[in-house]
């Protein structure tokens, strides 16, 4: 079980690897976050780190799970000899991916059938392949169909930017029976990120109302921005569980590790948290900087929704705000009545 009682009160039995196990990747995506060459780790060093999640994950008593994604995962150099690995275990596992052939996705399900595997769309047709390329809108609906075909969860998951916010909900609708669940993140304006435009504040909150809306007609919508909880707590609502299910999840229930072995407590902006190859997953999750991301933003500590929000980290350093005491530049919470009375 995984506590930080004396934080914030929450509580865990899950505990998730996102593993980019490459920057390689055959996109060019206009907001990607990192575009460095890393050199991906050797397969005994890969399974090095496997082993370690498995051993903090039995240690503490939590279902282990792990999140492969990039760069494309497949085109990692010891992807199969490690997927094998991951089979072989009692680990949920997931992908974070681009489309991938069908004769791909028939060998990894042979090896486990992973829990979902999640792609991306920016927006409708013209939008999306503008920012990830011709071709790519048709090959990522072809492939949804694939998922469907061998009983593998389809996600899909948008970016959100001012430029695509008024075709999130008509992509929506376009994904009814293909995706089983799709959601956005907003824009981290980090890496080639931050040559692109957010919403206003108003924009975003207005935004998110008609969103709300239109889930009622569309159960594929999905609920991932932790922000989502303030308007249920205005209309006296349960909360979701926000970004990572105890709202920001960062160096809580979640890392990321990078190619080379570095953890951080997210992979939208530099959060350094050690390294997972030197110091094992429990020494980085152990480490002062990490606690330091469990605590978050000191303006959010004493907010009745801290443990189902804490805003996003990565958009307020993409805003060039101190993650550790400003919080979320979105956060409406103490404006809530002025956005809200009139939904």
């Amino acid at each position: 079980m995984l506590r930080d009682g004396r934080i914030l009160g929450r509580k865990s039995n899950c505990f998730t690897l996102q593993w980019h196990l490459t920057n390689d990747c055959e996109l060019h995506c206009r907001h990607c976050y990192d575009r460095t060459d890393r050199t991906a780790l050797k397969f005994d060093d890969a399974y090095k780190i496997l082993q370690s999640h498995i051993s903090f994950c039995r240690g503490r008593k939590l279902a282990g799970h792990v999140c492969l994604t990039g760069g494309n995962p497949i085109l990692y150099p010891y992807f199969w000899e490690l997927y094998q690995s991951i089979g072989n275990e009692d680990l949920g596992v997931s992908f974070l991916g681009n489309p991938v052939p069908q004769s791909v996705i028939a060998r990894i399900a042979q090896i486990r059938k992973p829990i979902y595997y999640q792609v991306s769309l920016e927006g409708l047709k013209e939008h999306n392949d503008e920012i990830r390329g011709p071709g790519h809108f048709h090959r990522v609906l072809d492939f949804l169909k694939i998922l469907q075909e061998h009983g593998i969860r389809a996600n899909v998951m948008l970016t959100l930017t001012r430029s695509n916010m008024n075709q999130v909900i008509p992509l929506g609708e376009m994904l009814k029976g293909l995706a089983d669940r799709f959601t956005f993140n907003r824009l981290a304006q980090v890496g080639e990120g931050s040559n692109l435009e957010l919403p206003t504040q108003a924009e975003y909150v207005e935004f998110m109302k008609r969103y709300i809306m239109a889930s009622r007609s569309n159960s594929a919508l999905w609920f991932k921005d932790s922000l989502f909880n303030i308007v249920r707590y205005h209309f006296k609502r349960p909360a979701t569980g926000g970004c990572t299910g105890f709202g920001c999840g960062a160096a809580f229930n979640f890392i990321a590790v990078l190619p080379e072995g570095e953890a951080h407590a997210c992979r939208k902006f530099p959060s350094f948290i050690g390294n997972a190859l030197d110091l094992g997953i429990e020494g980085v999750y152990k480490s002062p900087k990490a606690r330091q991301y469990r605590i978050g933003c000191r303006q959010c500590r004493f907010c009745r929704l801290r443990k189902v929000c804490g805003g996003c980290l990565a958009v307020s350093y993409g805003q060039g705000l101190d993650v550790f005491n400003e919080r979320d530049p979105y956060c409406f919470f103490r404006e809530r009545s002025d956005y809200l009375d009139d939904f």
